[in-house]
């Protein structure tokens, strides 16, 4: 008895890492933020862990459930920037403080290892831009989200990928990371 306890534990386990639906991706994330109609765009660049879980297996389409925090790594500077609405802006700065994602994920395999993702859901995020002669509402955002992507499967458990994020009007994302199932 004991022994088929223990072969049916050994089992089971080796079935549910199998199949992995569970996963935590980590990306640099690149922004691409304007502000109060500037000529040029800052760029500032975040860290994004995300937690997600297939939900449902068509075999021919996967459909999960994902959530991201991401935080600001690095600022943008401008000594100097155009405003269509403001007039001019100098020692201007972008920073993202945190951004939070909920996103219901589409994954379509391609070929055997390479997939395109979709994902729609809805972002919470505060930024602040700051200037000589302006600053930013200091406030939390919300905003519906939309992107696309290309994951590819490394190992079994272990994906890189690409994504292309349009979290706000005036802040879009491109995503690029490692992945890893359990």
């Amino acid at each position: 008895m004991k022994k088929a306890l223990i072969l049916t534990t050994l089992i089971s386990s080796m079935v549910v890492a199998e199949t992995s639906n569970t996963y935590i991706n980590m990306n640099q994330v690149l922004l691409t933020h304007s502000e109060n109609g500037t000529v040029n765009d800052f760029q500032p660049t975040a860290f994004q862990w995300t937690l997600g879980h297939i939900v449902k297996d068509f075999h021919y389409l996967l459909i999960g459930v994902e959530g991201s925090l991401m935080l600001g790594v690095r600022n943008d500077v401008k000594s100097s920037t155009q405003s269509s609405q403001s007039g001019a802006f100098t020692n201007a700065t972008t920073t993202l403080d945190k951004l939070y994602n909920v996103n219901i994920k589409a994954i379509l395999p391609i070929i055997h290892d390479l997939s395109a993702t979709t994902y729609l859901g809805v972002s919470r995020a505060k930024m602040l831009s700051t200037a000589t002669n302006y600053t930013s509402r200091n406030v939390w955002d919300n905003s519906f989200s939309y992107g696309v992507g290309l994951e590819y499967q490394l190992l079994s458990k272990v994906s890189v990928h690409a994504d292309y994020m349009k979290y706000f009007k005036n802040l879009d994302a491109i995503e690029f990371g490692i992945g890893f199932k359990f």
